[in-house]
């Protein structure tokens, strides 16, 4: 059996995408241990976390240390699991968070492979490892699902409102339900009470969001990101605006076309399930057996 350490952060909210990753491979039938390596700092330190947990890589036996974006964690680190298995790292986060972080550089050069779940980071990884794979972030398939709840809200946009959006949406000047700290099942309930699931995409890249609100059978009005069609086809699964102008007609004909979003949705919801983590997690397995193993 593939033994597994996957390095971060684990919640019992499923706050973190990693707690329905690590089920995942569980899911499988794997043998994976977890490493909080946020909690284990704010418990021991920085420096003695990173002592244990090369300590714990040198002896554990693994065949394979996932390393998720751990952004402060040692790149001694990512030596040992290079030199005692086989370390890959994961990446989710957009293009300017990673160019922001110089530290990622160094990890996915001393890595034996690199993951990403955003495409426009692929070619910035290349650079640096020749081992760099696609695999979308996708849904939680327990989570992230329709529930039967009467659409009282408009237009909601779920997420954290940094600068960029929050200037988008005083532009459209439209009433917006902003919501945070909705995760798991949460997020799903408020996408099934959602008519319109707004969606700014970041850096020319897009989140989970996307895959976890079609999962819950939300309509997603959305700016565009690159290679978008190879995955969604702009009015068919989800809808794509392109600038604010198009953004407020697009509101004001899909509120009063309940049909329509209604047909788009339900296109949305079948067409991303095979992005479900258990489809994540299957991938990198596979990819490590057929290149690593």
């Amino acid at each position: 059996m593939t033994k597994i350490l996957f390095v971060g952060v684990f919640d019992a909210f499923r706050k973190s995408t990693n707690t329905s990753q690590i089920f995942c491979f569980k899911r499988l039938g794997l043998d994976v241990v977890g490493y909080n390596y946020r909690q284990k700092e704010a418990q021991i330190g920085r420096a003695a976390r990173d002592n244990n947990l090369t300590e714990i890589i040198q002896n554990g036996a693994f065949d394979f240390v996932l390393f998720s974006k751990c952004n402060g964690v040692g790149i001694g680190c990512f030596e040992a699991a290079r030199n005692h298995s086989t370390a890959l790292l994961w990446w989710m986060d957009p293009l300017n968070t990673l160019q922001a972080m110089p530290e990622m550089f160094d990890k996915a050069r001393t890595a034996h492979g690199v993951f990403t779940g955003v495409k426009n980071t692929i070619d910035i990884f290349r650079e640096y490892n020749k081992n760099v794979y696609y695999i979308a972030e996708g849904f939680d398939e327990e989570v992230d699902k329709p529930h039967k709840l009467p659409k009282d809200e408009e237009v909601v946009f779920i997420g954290s409102l940094h600068g960029e959006r929050k200037a988008l949406l005083e532009e459209l000047a439209y009433p917006v339900k902003h919501v945070t700290n909705a995760f798991g099942a949460d997020h799903a309930k408020m996408v099934s009470r959602s008519k319109i699931c707004l969606n700014f995409a970041t850096a020319g890249a897009t989140s989970d969001r996307v895959y976890k609100t079609l999962a819950a059978k939300g309509f997603i009005l959305s700016s565009d990101w690159a290679s978008r069609e190879e995955d969604f086809l702009d009015g068919e699964e989800l809808v794509i605006f392109k600038d604010i102008p198009d953004l407020r007609e697009k509101i004001k004909f899909y509120l009063n076309h309940p049909q329509k979003r209604d047909i788009i949705s339900a296109a949305g919801c079948k067409k991303v399930q095979r992005f479900n983590r258990t489809a994540w997690a299957a991938q990198i397995i596979q990819i490590y057996k057929e290149d690593f193993s």
